[in-house]
């Protein structure tokens, strides 16, 4: 049949990034897509040795890269690139049908940067956290009645028995308490922005976590002092900052040398759609929170910030949650990061700033 596109066509017009290797691991052939990927153009690419432009963390793909047999196929890997950062990547890697002698490799670039990044709620994400919503009338009423007759109880026991009665208005308090947690994710009021200067809040969120441990606890900083206000909720924000360094100082607590930092700066390239319309904003401000500390188990990076998801053995799971909820209200996003040649956590805010005059 006339008119169908020709092999080359098909090779330059596919989606993933396509490098074609041969018996010297030399790189023979590479579609425009790999190209961008690799920051290089196809003539400094052709010629170089596979191993010189990216490379594996897992020493099995490693090894594949240079074994003319390897048929391998892996999910989200890290990959590092000779000109460029670490990202997460599907990869692909075998021997072509027509000619052993030749191996291509596809890659298919992830979302995240080597990172778990807020894409926004979806639909299912909105269903789920209005549960408490509807759930919470009609808990709260029963657990007040149950607080108010253990206090009646209390009134006629002897002292012995009066811990009984204390746990149980213990227990109410605790789940009244998680309730009040689980209704804020569901609210759906937008948030109440205004120019702030990000670094006066960073310094009264840092002041209040060091306080509260005597001074035993010093989180250093490393600020851009240039950085323009930020267009956000105060008490929002606050909330935020506290959130994540307690999260940093909860991770750290065991370690013999815990160290917390606080890092402002400008980026250029970070934007985000609005509530699904064609209108973009650009979240310039970046703030950082880092500790190293062990990080979050591999198993559960991937849903860091969905409710109930949590690390620590008396968690709730609901403090990224309402992290992303509240970052969200406010135009912003965030990002957990653990880079894998690294040994630190990072939780990256990404935030508008407000318009100029």
């Amino acid at each position: 049949m006339n008119g169908l596109p020709s092999a080359e066509q098909i090779f330059t017009g596919l989606p993933d990034v396509l490098l074609i290797i041969d018996e010297n691991h030399e790189i023979i052939k590479v579609n425009p897509v790999a190209e961008n990927f690799l920051g290089q153009s196809a003539k400094h690419l052709i010629g170089t040795h596979i191993t010189s432009q990216i490379q594996f963390a897992d020493d099995r793909l490693e090894k594949a890269l240079t074994d003319t047999e390897a048929n391998v196929a892996a999910r989200w890997t890290p990959v590092f690139l000779r000109d460029g950062p670490a990202g997460l990547v599907n990869f692909d890697i075998h021997p072509l049908p027509a000619d052993p002698r030749w191996r291509i490799v596809s890659i298919a670039p992830l979302p995240s940067d080597g990172s778990v990044i807020d894409q926004g709620q979806g639909d299912q994400d909105q269903f789920s956290i209005r549960a408490p919503d509807i759930l919470g009338h009609e808990i709260k009423n029963p657990l007040a009645a149950i607080k108010g007759a253990a206090q009646l109880l209390e009134r006629s026991l002897d002292e012995d028995q009066k811990p009984l009665t204390q746990m149980i208005k213990g227990e109410v308090e605790r789940i009244a308490k998680l309730l009040d947690q689980m209704q804020s994710l569901s609210t759906t009021q937008p948030a109440k922005v205004e120019p702030v200067n990000v670094h006066s809040l960073i310094d009264r969120a840092r002041r209040s976590i060091e306080a509260a441990h005597h001074g035993a606890l010093k989180i250093r900083d490393q600020f851009d002092p240039s950085l323009p206000d930020v267009l956000v909720d105060p008490d929002a924000m606050m909330q935020v900052l506290t959130n994540l360094l307690s999260n940093a100082v909860d991770a750290t607590k065991n370690l013999e040398h815990p160290d917390i930092q606080v890092i402002t700066r400008y980026s250029f390239g970070a934007s985000l759609s609005v509530n699904g319309s064609n209108q973009m904003v650009r979240l310039p401000v970046e703030i950082i929170i880092k500790d190293n500390g062990p990080g979050v188990p591999p198993e559960l990076e991937r849903e860091i910030f969905s409710p109930f998801v949590s690390t620590k053995a008396d968690g709730q799971g609901l403090g990224l949650a309402l992290v992303r909820k509240l970052i969200g209200d406010m135009n912003g996003r965030i990002r957990y990061e653990r880079p894998v040649r690294e040994q630190h956590t990072q939780f990256v805010l990404y935030l508008p700033i407000a318009a100029q005059g």
